[in-house]
């Protein structure tokens, strides 16, 4: 997968974004850092709560919106940390904070509205792109933006072309 190759998906539906979240949960590694962005209210914590799901993740997830971060304990072991930056502007100790969490590579790293924020974001890591359709309709982009990423999204792509 070149650096430039997209793994295009779509969902019909509220569950089957679920389910592409608990593929990608599947893949994830300590460590792993994912970015989204996308439209307003296009399902980016639904495919988050998929990917804890797919960690084994049974606490309830929802978006840290107002509190900008929420961490959920991994049944094997380190945490998904959740992040909405949509109303943070240059915040440098949330900034440093997330840094921390990131360095420590202990934790699989979800960041809501990282537009503004990539400097602060490892290179290699995931990049998902949500688009609101319709009501029901979403479709994704997503691509790594080094080796290891890009490996695991093809493992992925190959996954779901065999089902």
């Amino acid at each position: 997968m070149a650096t430039d190759q997209k793994l295009h998906l779509s969902s019909q539906s509220y569950e089957q974004s679920l389910a592409l979240g608990r593929k990608l949960g599947a893949i994830l590694q300590p460590g792993d850092v994912l970015e989204f962005v996308g439209d307003l209210g296009g399902g980016k914590t639904t495919l988050i709560k998929g990917i804890a799901s797919g960690l084994g993740i049974e606490q309830t997830v929802t978006s840290p919106t107002y509190n900008i971060q929420r961490s959920y304990k991994i049944p094997n072991g380190g945490t998904l940390d959740h992040y909405d930056l949509y109303r943070v502007g240059d915040d440098e100790i949330l900034l440093e904070e997330m840094r921390e969490v990131i360095a420590g590579g202990d934790s699989i790293i979800c960041v809501e509205w990282a537009d503004h924020f990539r400097d602060h974001l490892i290179s290699d890591r995931f990049v998902v792109e949500v688009h609101f359709v319709d009501e029901n309709t979403r479709r994704y982009e997503l691509r790594g933006t080094g080796e290891s990423t890009q490996q695991r999204l093809l493992a992925v792509q190959n996954e779901l072309e065999s089902t």
